[in-house]
């Protein structure tokens, strides 16, 4: 159940977008482009990196959407439960996830340094990029999901897990734009 008088009955993260899809449509589209369009990172990367910034955020809505996204793209029990912990056995996946933390805790103390090291672990430019998107979107998510309350289902986490393993992102700005029509 969540905490606002209208949004009662919300189980998923577009439940809230549906709300006012006319302010979260250009969000989504943000979202679907980074999470699902071109990217020097593959999908696991992505959702690794999101699943590791919502477990910082202590948000357990986003950690199980996460890691039925992951399991639903056939990354091992194994490789997910290491990123929930930051953690990795490749070099630059714990690279990867160690700029996560620190992008997520303490965004201010950034440094060269860290660009830096990023790039000696064989991180483009482009890719450090998109790991910054990804920091900063789930970052919002996992305010606007916990600040609302929504808790979500084990039911709805699988569907919407398989559903974004095999279609990206893209059907919620589907259903957003739809809906910001009508």
């Amino acid at each position: 159940m969540s905490f606002l008088h209208y949004s009662t009955d919300y189980h998923r993260v577009v439940d809230i977008f549906m709300h006012t899809p006319d302010r979260y449509l250009p969000f989504a589209r943000f979202l679907a482009d980074i999470m699902s369009g071109d990217a020097e990172l593959s999908r696991p990367q992505l959702e690794l990196i999101a699943l590791y910034v919502s477990q910082l955020n202590d948000c357990q809505y986003c950690v199980d959407s996460h890691k039925a996204v992951l399991a639903g793209l056939g990354v091992d029990e194994a490789t997910i439960s290491a990123a929930q912990t930051g953690s990795s056995s490749e070099a630059q996946t714990a690279e990867m996830l160690s700029f996560t933390a620190k992008l997520t805790r303490s965004p201010g103390t950034i440094s060269q340094e860290n660009i830096d090291s990023l790039r000696r672990a064989g991180w483009s430019d482009e890719a450090i990029e998109e790991m910054i998107n990804v920091v900063g979107l789930f970052s919002f998510i996992n305010r606007l999901v916990d600040g609302i309350g929504i808790k979500g289902t084990a039911q709805g986490m699988a569907q919407a897990g398989s559903m974004v393993a095999k279609h990206g992102y893209g059907p919620v700005v589907q259903m957003l734009q739809k809906s910001a029509e009508a």
